[in-house]
């Protein structure tokens, strides 16, 4: 897992390496983040102090691409979590909610039924610190995934 990353080459992300790379976004947001995302200079100067950390080269599109996922996973979870009937028990990190409701969620997207099994897989609070000025969410919110 690493190597050189081409374009259309399939990468996979393990658990180390997302936190990482949330991490180096931690670090790097402040005074950076133009909107929702950063200038190309940036990009590379994060796929460049990613690869010290983990030694896996993902490139610029594919850090890209992870990021927008990463916002789009949080923006689902906010919606979910803003949800009459649902409750999250951090600790746990067990997501209840009726099944009317899960089968209601479900229905909008299959994607929930992935927080049902296994909750939030990340720090919910980390990645809410970078996105939520970037994010919105509700009746307002357009995922451009």
């Amino acid at each position: 897992m690493g190597g050189n990353s081409e374009k259309g080459e399939v990468m996979e992300w393990s658990a180390a390496n997302t936190k990482a790379f949330i991490k180096k976004f931690m670090r790097v947001k402040n005074g950076q983040l133009q909107g929702s995302t950063f200038k190309t200079t940036t990009w590379e100067e994060i796929n460049k102090d990613l690869f010290e950390m983990i030694q896996t080269n993902y490139g610029v599109d594919k850090l890209k691409s992870k990021f927008n996922r990463l916002r789009q996973i949080h923006r689902d979870f906010s919606t979910l979590l803003a949800h009459t009937g649902v409750t999250w028990e951090m600790e746990s990190n067990k997501v209840n909610a009726p099944d009317e409701v899960w089968d209601e969620l479900i229905k909008k997207g299959r994607h929930y039924k992935n927080f049902k099994k296994h909750g939030f897989k990340y720090d919910y609070d980390i990645l809410g610190d970078i996105f939520n000025s970037s994010t919105t969410i509700g009746k307002l919110s357009y995922a451009y995934t």
